[in-house]
């Protein structure tokens, strides 16, 4: 690999620039004698006081086209037929909540190290809001709180992440290995990358912490080497662009930043080539006590990890032991239509022995999908019309009468009851108690899935020395979407899929009381 640097006639001491060669790994690798680490390039830079805020270019953007306003949108069916869909469905008692967990299967830190943690999931993740939850039950400090890996997810609608700010230019895609073949040839630790051939494409990221104070002094580029060189150009804290070409045997590299000083913002241009960018790796610092890393992707289901390269995806966690490492998965997949058990189990069953292999030491939690509800037209709410007891009895009449006599009859109700009888909406007079139908629409053909998917998962789990936790079992059970949309502040998304922020942070409590989530149980560190 080598080094190149424009730098336009002035005298800028380009010797104070090093960088090491070689395609050498940077450390022995920790798993199997096979994995090699990634091939790693350093380069020295340095870092300057008084950066100013990273400042995203701005994309033009044509006028959004006014959509018609939905007359008849879909809305939260009425407790009524939630309440008919579940006496229909002879739903057993709720649950208790995830009970018979074994509070012990979460692993501890090593003396004298952070608690270390990977979770790699769908939208539910990717937010944040439940890891953050998690984060804040340890009552840490926040300088005692880390992320060892920043996934290639940057700016991807639903994603948020722990980095001050970051710019991603139009010319990038993402691809995720559970639905890009190349993606998955090639994992970056998140199983989800960014591509781009496009000369000009562009990443900037601001690596102070929330506060605005620059405190890491090393950053670490993951990508794919490829056969063919790729040309990219580097600025840090605002200073002159650095060109670096980056070559060497195809496979897992890293090119290093190392700062003399604390780094503010890091930008990357791409000049040629085609570069597949697999994330960030941060320094995890003397005062950590837990390392969280989050790896949500929004539409991921479990099939990556079965796709993925599993020599690739190991060579990223050479250096990093986890303790625990959670998979939550299931809600993308229990979306097929027809849903395939037999497939799913097979999916799931490969997919966790593949994790295992890559993390043979460390705890392992299986978390199942949560409730999920039905929406209906507002025209076809189902609606019970109050009925009187003089009404039960004339339809008790109309039965036994002829054809002629129910027309007859007819003409002589009053102007009120004709008028109930004839506007009011078919659902509505189908509904009607005296009948005691059942539900026009499966309201809870999700809830069976996810129920079904969480089993899967029991079975799985157990085989493979794994803790399963269920979200839906912590919403109550059956009928918990619908349940959790009417709490005040709702709980539950009005897409009834996803959960408010409030509804994240119950799950994640929850799940800290069933599985024994507690800094004397997990950490090495005692909390300020």
């Amino acid at each position: 690999m080598r080094l190149q640097r424009r730098w336009n006639g002035l005298a800028l001491a380009v010797g104070a620039w090093v960088i090491t060669l070689g395609s050498a790994p940077a450390a022995q690798p920790l798993l199997a004698p096979a994995v090699q680490a990634p091939a790693l390039m350093s380069l020295r830079v340095f870092a300057h006081p008084g950066v100013p805020d990273l400042q995203c270019t701005s994309v033009p953007r044509g006028a959004p086209s006014a959509a018609a306003p939905d007359q008849d949108p879909r809305e939260i069916p009425d407790d009524d037929e939630v309440q008919a869909a579940l006496k229909e469905a002879a739903s057993p008692a709720a649950p208790q909540r995830n009970a018979g967990i074994n509070t012990g299967m979460l692993g501890r830190a090593r003396p004298g190290e952070p608690y270390r943690v990977a979770i790699w999931g769908d939208s539910h993740l990717a937010a944040g809001f439940f890891t953050q939850e998690l984060v804040k039950v340890l009552k840490l400090a926040p300088a005692q709180v880390r992320a060892g890996f920043i996934p290639a997810n940057m700016n991807r609608p639903g994603v948020r992440l722990p980095l001050r700010k970051t710019c991603v230019s139009p010319q990038w895609r993402y691809e995720s290995a559970h639905a890009n073949a190349a993606s998955a040839a090639t994992p970056g630790p998140g199983l989800v990358s960014m591509f781009s051939a496009q000369a000009g494409a562009s990443l900037a990221w601001d690596l102070r912490n929330a506060a605005g104070e620059p405190e890491v002094r090393q950053l670490r580029v993951l990508y794919q080497q490829t056969a063919h060189p790729v040309h990219v150009a580097v600025m840090v804290d605002g200073d002159q662009e650095v060109e670096v070409v980056l070559s060497g045997a195809p496979g897992p590299a890293m090119l290093e930043l190392a700062a003399d000083g604390p780094l503010s913002v890091v930008q990357l241009r791409l000049i040629s080539g085609e570069l597949r960018l697999q994330g960030l790796s941060l320094p995890v610092l003397s005062q950590t006590a837990l390392q969280m890393d989050v790896f949500g992707f929004p539409g991921a289901t479990v099939a990556g990890w079965k796709q993925a390269s599993i020599n690739d995806l190991s060579a990223w966690f050479t250096q990093t032991p986890y303790n625990l490492v959670m998979m939550e998965f299931g809600t993308n997949e229990g979306n097929a239509k027809p849903f395939d058990a037999a497939a799913y189990q097979a999916t799931l069953r490969e997919s966790v022995q593949r994790m295992r292999t890559v993390f043979p030491n460390a705890a392992c939690v299986l978390i199942a999908p949560g409730d999920r509800g039905v929406l209906v037209r507002r025209s076809e709410k189902w609606k019970r019309v109050p009925v009187t007891a003089q009404a039960v009895a004339e339809k008790k009449s109309r039965k036994k009468a002829s054809p002629k006599t129910v027309q007859k009859s007819g003409k002589s109700k009053s102007k009120a009851q004709s008028k109930t009888l004839t506007t009011a909406p078919v659902a509505e007079r189908a509904a009607a108690p005296e009948a005691s139908p059942g539900p026009a629409r499966n309201l809870l053909q999700y809830t069976r899935i996810h129920e079904e998917i969480g089993q899967i998962q029991t079975a799985v789990a157990q085989q493979q020395g794994c803790t399963v936790w269920s979200m839906l079992q912590a919403m109550g059970g059956q009928g918990g979407a619908y349940r959790w949309a009417r709490q005040s502040p709702p709980l539950m998304a009005r897409d009834l899929i996803h959960f408010t922020v409030p509804g994240y942070q119950q799950l994640a409590r929850e799940f800290a009381d069933d599985m024994g989530w507690n800094a004397a149980q997990l950490l090495s560190v005692t909390p300020p």
